[in-house]
């Protein structure tokens, strides 16, 4: 495996899988972001639709309130009171109920049967308006007046019978107090229902009709004044889809040919009303919904609750919000949690690259050192300094390649060995012909070690072999071999020699080193030496025919040796 392999193996797995657990923790990170977020703004929508409905109910109940501060319904009282009808008393008991309310509903007024007609509506606090009709009178007169029973500034004056307006009529024949259509109140400007009840007199004959206005403008400010999103809106809509009162700034009525029109859901130029009352609108809930719904402006969720049903009203509240304005906090936190995780993924792939590339330094000197020891060339100093599994590595490598190229007995090359650094010399010389001078081998066989295995035993033969390795050594350059070829058979490598005078000049001072005595514990022998010789490429170009040469070069000069004088030594 190449280097750029062997990084390419360690670093891609690395970087997938930082990147891979970053990105992992981003999406838990977000995903739990994004469940916690829906979960609270499915509270949050609850709640505000539950606000909601409280307030408007208040409201209804408050209109309710007022005339039953006025008429007691029979339900509400120990034992039955009839109504009276009496003009200047329902003066002053409309003061004090048209007061109760003043935001919502300050205006309370009675029709009755004989066409009178008497109201207090509470402008402000200040200024109070009386509305009066004397029974089966043509006109009704318009006082501004501070206090009960002033009629000192009178404002206008016009016609005007009770018994011929709706809310009396739709009150007249029913036995509980019922609501009006929402509409535009002529003389105040801005939405209106109006709740009345038929009211009766002791002997169970008809009185007449008391109703109270519920102003809904109120309402709308009320809804303006809550605090949801950027973006929301809420609103609430009646039985036929118009709009009762929303919390945006476009009105719930418009203005066509000089009339005030109210607006339904779907024709509000506001998307958010429109586009999710397309969606909701058709529900018939029994309690509180949350659901996301998707427009074309993105996810929205919406909570619908059924409105004014105990009041006998058919309203729904709906509250709208769009993802975006809960998770824009989320998305800005993922993105800063996205960079955070980039310079932890710099950092840890920095780190990771560093341990990578020092890893893969070490591994090269390995894969640099097997080359050359398959070369047949010296192996380099490995330099890892290391406790972990590649200095253990390496330390395997060096005793692994002592084991496989020394002799274990005298330390000096063995027979392949030998051969392969002859090879890695031949291959070389190929190479680069001319840049190399050629290389010799010496056959060395020792003479008379028979007699020292056989007389002083395998021991003593072993220890005269070690000396003999290290004479061997002594006596040769550092840039040449000694090899152990057999038993008693050496083999040296010299490198770039120049013609035969430096062999024969080695191959006296081999022999002069070598045969020296040999001390062996308490006793002293000696060994002769018979030494054949073969050049490269004078003599052959491989290393077998080399060594059959050299080796019957050793055999000739030993016959030559055995045909002369012999002094045996003791």
């Amino acid at each position: 495996m190449s280097r750029s392999s062997l990084r390419r193996e360690l670093v891609i797995p690395i970087t997938v899988l930082v990147i891979g657990v970053s990105a992992a923790i981003g999406w838990v990170s977000m995903k739990a972001g994004t469940d916690a977020v829906y979960t609270l703004t499915q509270r949050i929508l609850v709640d505000m639709v539950n606000r909601i409905n409280h307030a408007t109910e208040k409201h209804l109940d408050g209109a309710l309130i007022a005339l039953e501060s006025v008429a007691p319904s029979s339900v509400n009282l120990p034992k039955v009171q009839s109504f009276s009808a009496d003009m200047k008393a329902l003066e002053e008991k409309f003061w004090a109920a048209s007061g109760l309310f003043m935001d919502v509903n300050n205006y309370v007024y009675f029709g009755g049967s004989d066409g009178r007609f008497v109201g207090v509506y509470r402008v402000s606090r200040e200024t109070v308006q009386l509305f009066w009709r004397e029974p089966d009178s043509d006109k009704r007169t318009v006082f501004r007046v501070s206090h009960v029973g002033d009629r000192s500034n009178i404002l206008r004056s016009d016609d005007f019978d009770p018994r011929l307006r709706p809310w009396y009529k739709t009150a007249q024949n029913s036995e509980k107090p019922v609501w009006s259509k929402i509409y535009n109140n002529f003389s105040f400007h801005y939405p209106t229902i109006t709740l009345a009840k038929s009211v009766y007199q002791k002997n169970h004959e008809f009185a007449g009709v008391m109703a109270t206005d519920l102003t809904l403008k109120e309402l709308s400010n009320f809804l303006r004044k809550l605090e949801i999103s950027k973006n929301s809106v809420a609103y609430i809509v009646d039985a036929d889809g118009y709009i009762v009162a929303t919390s945006g700034q476009e009105l719930p009525e418009r203005t066509v040919n000089g009339t005030p029109e109210r607006m339904r859901a779907i024709d509000m130029k506001t998307p958010l009303i429109s586009e999710t009352f397309q969606k909701v609108g058709n529900l018939k809930l029994p309690a509180t919904q949350t659901q996301s719904i998707e427009l074309s402006s993105g996810t929205i969720d919406v909570a619908i609750s059924p409105l004014g049903n105990k009041q006998g009203l058919n309203w729904l509240t709906v509250v709208a919000v769009p993802r975006a304005d809960f998770m824009s906090s989320i998305n800005q936190g993922f993105m800063q949690s996205m960079v955070v995780a980039l310079a932890c993924i710099i950092f840890a792939l920095t780190i990771g690259l560093t341990i990578v590339e020092r890893v893969i330094r070490d591994i090269r000197k390995l894969t640099s050192a097997a080359e050359k020891f398959g070369n047949g060339e010296p192996m380099p100093s490995l330099q890892i300094c290391r406790t972990d599994e590649i200095g253990m590595l390496a330390q395997t490598f060096i005793e692994m390649e002592n084991k496989l190229r020394y002799d274990k007995l005298t330390q000096v090359a063995n027979r392949e060995s030998l051969f392969t650094q002859i090879n890695y010399l031949q291959k070389q010389a190929l190479e680069n012909p001319g840049a190399s001078e050629g290389f010799s081998l010496l056959f060395i066989d020792l003479d008379r070690f028979k007699y020292i295995n056989d007389n002083h035993g395998h021991d003593a033969g072993d220890k005269a072999l070690v000396i003999i390795a290290a004479r061997l050594r002594s006596a040769i350059r550092d840039t040449d071999e000694v090899a152990r070829y057999g038993g008693d058979e050496f083999v040296l490598l010299l490198k770039d020699t120049k013609n035969s005078i430096d062999i024969n000049n080695m191959v006296e001072k081999i022999c002069n080193i070598v045969e020296q005595p040999i001390s062996l514990d308490d006793i002293v022998v000696s060994v002769g030496v018979s030494i054949g010789w073969a050049s490269f490429p004078e003599d052959g170009c491989d290393y077998v025919r080399l060594i059959k040469i050299a080796d019957s070069r050793m055999y000739n000069r030993k016959r030559d040796r055995k045909s002369g004088q012999f002094v045996h030594l003791a």
